[in-house]
C-alpha cells in the first residue's frame, strides 16, 4: 500500500487522466448503443465521430498518465492580476450559478434572446463590470446574434418567448 501511495503522491494530474479515461469509456459505451437505421445506411455511420472522440480522449488519458508517472508535471498556473493563494469568492460563484439556473428556468417564458441577454449582463456585473448601460447593450447584441446564428445558420429553433413575432 505504501508503494502505491508513494507512487501517486504529488501527482494530482493522474486524476485528470482518470477523468479523461472515464469520459472516453462512457462515450465508447454509448457509441456501441447507437442503432443503425435505414436513414443512416451511409458508408460512414453515426458511430464514427463519437468513436474518434473517444479514441482521442483515451490516447490523451494514456499519454498524460505515462508522462505523470515518468515524473512530468504541469507548471503551476500564474495569474496576471489574480491572487492564486486566495480562496474562491463564494458570493460571486453562487451568483453566477444562480444566474445560469435562472436563465435555464426562464428560457421558455422570456425566450432565448431576453434570458441570454440578462444572463450575460448579470454575469458581467457579478464579475465586476460597472458600465451598466454598455453591459446591457452588449448582452442584447450577443444574444440576438447568437439567436440568429442558431436559427438561420444551424436551423435550430430556439424559444422566442415574449419576443414571438418580433425575432
Amino acid at each position: 500500500m505504501t508503494a502505491v501511495s508513494s507512487l501517486v503522491r504529488g501527482r494530482s494530474e493522474l486524476g485528470i487522466a482518470a477523468l479523461l479515461g472515464a469520459v472516453a469509456a462512457v462515450i465508447t459505451i454509448d457509441t456501441t448503443l447507437i442503432r443503425r437505421t435505414a436513414v443512416s445506411t451511409a458508408v460512414i455511420g453515426p458511430q464514427v465521430v463519437p468513436a474518434v472522440v473517444a479514441g482521442g480522449l483515451a490516447l490523451c488519458a494514456i499519454a498524460l498518465a505515462i508522462d505523470v508517472l515518468r515524473g512530468g508535471h504541469a507548471a503551476p498556473e500564474e495569474g496576471e492580476d489574480v491572487d492564486l493563494s486566495a480562496g474562491a469568492h463564494w458570493p460571486t460563484l453562487l451568483g453566477l450559478a444562480g444566474t445560469i439556473l435562472a436563465s435555464a428556468v426562464l428560457m421558455d417564458y422570456l425566450g432565448f434572446v431576453v434570458s441570454s441577454g440578462l444572463m450575460f449582463s448579470a454575469s458581467a456585473l457579478l464579475l465586476g463590470s460597472r458600465r451598466y448601460v454598455w453591459t446591457l447593450v452588449v448582452g442584447a447584441v450577443l444574444s440576438v446574434v447568437t439567436f440568429y446564428g442558431f436559427v438561420l445558420g444551424l436551423g435550430i429553433h430556439l424559444p422566442a418567448g415574449v419576443l414571438t413575432g418580433i425575432v
